[in-house]
């Protein structure tokens, strides 16, 4: 192994540099050359390199995103081409040649669900490859937690706090919406931290009536404001979830959102209590890595690193209750969703009073 790739693809997310600073110098240790590509898949297919050296990742591992760059809409095998009409090619084959030709002999990709599943693809084709999983969303099977989400939530419980003061002073109910897609780890954990009222998750169905009814018992019984922190893709039962747009060219098309706007206003109609919809959005993604993400993200990119370093490839590495763990990559994505039989934070929050959209 003289040179090594590494590339960070999809939404981007606080301990990507972390990895990044960690594969460097690892592999210094080894002789062995680091080449990040720009931009996620798009640097893949268009040849855009960097070298990376001990110079490049100098106290990168405090910072949020990526130095090398990262996007969530293209997909190599599926790669637009703009040739009098736009159309679509598989472009995995002659970007694996490109590389091979300045001396490649393997990579190691950071990303979500999407990324990893086109990287299990390049395995494929004969590139020595190893994922490593990050995603505010904790919604990978390979790892619990993922990179990322730890700050995530740090960062969803200081802006709920803030929230908080003025719901207070205006004695409203702050509806917060928050992401994690079909997963409810993030609106769980964050909104548990933060002392919401109520918390409704994608796994859990709410009850319109049920919530409203709990709105009106906590503002009758004294308490001068109420937080309910929603998960984008939580949705009513019997109804579809609250879809903001479809982006046909991403990994994800799907792209939720709408439902702290939608539901505010319901719980107004409702109760006519004040209802304010409040959107996280790209805050909880951003901003400097915690502790415990620059942690994580090291001791993944140093195992990434000695893995593909020792010849083996085809592997996800992850942590599983703090030990580091490879997990093959999967032919099919299967997203992690929230078991609430077994999730004692789900457990803890219920038996504390937090109601999460039904009646028990």
């Amino acid at each position: 192994m003289r040179k090594v790739a590494l590339m960070t693809a999809g939404g981007d997310c606080p301990g990507l540099n972390s990895v990044i600073k960690a594969v460097v110098m690892s592999a210094q240790k080894k002789n062995i050359e680091i080449i990040g590509i720009m931009d996620g898949y798009k640097g893949f297919v268009e040849k855009n390199y960097v070298k990376l050296d001990k110079k490049s990742v100098y106290n990168i591992e405090t910072e949020g995103g990526t130095i090398i760059g990262s996007s969530n809409k293209e997909c190599p095998f599926h790669y637009p081409v703009d040739d009098k009409k736009v159309h679509y090619e598989d472009m995995v084959e002659p970007s694996i040649q490109a590389l091979r030709k300045i001396g490649v002999d393997g990579m190691i990709i950071i990303g979500g669900d999407g990324t990893l599943d086109s990287a299990r693809v390049i395995e494929e084709h004969g590139m020595q490859t190893i994922g490593v999983p990050k995603t505010i969303d904790n919604d990978m099977i390979a790892s619990n937690p993922t990179i990322g989400f730890q700050t995530a939530v740090e960062n969803a419980v200081e802006a709920i706090r803030k929230v908080k003061t003025t719901a207070y002073s205006h004695r409203r109910v702050m509806v917060v919406e928050m992401m994690g897609r079909t997963s409810g780890y993030l609106t769980l954990y964050g909104g548990f931290a933060a002392g919401a009222d109520i918390i409704l998750l994608p796994e859990l169905e709410y009850d319109l009536d049920a919530v409203c009814e709990k709105v009106k018992e906590i503002m009758d019984g004294g308490k001068r404001y109420v937080i309910v922190a929603a998960s984008e893709a939580a949705k009513e039962k019997g109804k579809d979830e609250t879809i903001s747009r479809i982006v046909k060219d991403s990994f994800e098309q799907k792209r939720y959102g709408g439902i702290a706007e939608k539901l505010s206003r319901q719980i107004e109609e409702k109760t006519g209590v004040e209802s304010r919809p409040v959107v996280l959005g790209h805050i909880q993604r951003g901003g400097e890595p915690c502790t415990a993400d620059i942690i994580l993200g090291a001791r993944l990119g140093d195992y990434a690193m000695n893995l593909i370093a020792d010849g083996r490839s085809g592997f996800i590495v992850g942590a599983q209750e703090g030990d580091l763990v490879k997990t093959k990559f999967p032919k099919v994505r299967d997203a992690r969703i929230l078991d609430l039989d077994t999730n004692d934070v789900y457990r803890t929050a219920r038996d504390m009073g937090i109601f999460f959209g039904v009646k028990e």
